[in-house]
């Protein structure tokens, strides 16, 4: 679609994103709910993405969230690495999988303690 036309037609709401360089732009339009201008990456069919992993969000307005997300192999290799962090905490402190994160706890707490108490 035009750019100017696709303003004239949503108005600057379709920029909740960012501005989208060039004078031709895709309309995303979910009536009722949002209409964005986007300039990504897209696939006839949703199956052809593969894996989506979610990395973090961050609220850059108002009511507009940025999502920040790896997909397909990239997913695989997030997910790899990942596991390696949890395999070498495991291995460090001794402890199984379902226990990391009680582990992870009790250190937290115990060096804030400890600290509170050097502070003294």
């Amino acid at each position: 679609m035009d750019k100017a036309q696709a303003e004239l037609d949503y108005g600057f709401r379709l920029y909740q994103g960012g501005v989208v360089p060039g004078n031709q732009l895709r309309v995303v339009n979910i009536d009722g709910i949002d209409v964005e201008a986007c300039c990504g990456t897209h696939c006839d069919n949703t199956s052809q993405v593969g894996w989506i992993k979610l990395l973090k969000t961050s609220r850059i307005a108002d009511g507009t969230v940025r999502l920040y997300f790896v997909a397909g192999e990239k997913t695989i290799q997030v997910l790899n690495q990942e596991n390696i962090v949890l395999n070498r905490l495991q291995k460090m402190w001794s402890v199984n999988l379902t226990k990391l994160e009680d582990t992870a706890e009790r250190f937290f707490k115990d060096s804030k303690r400890l600290s509170t108490e050097v502070d003294k």
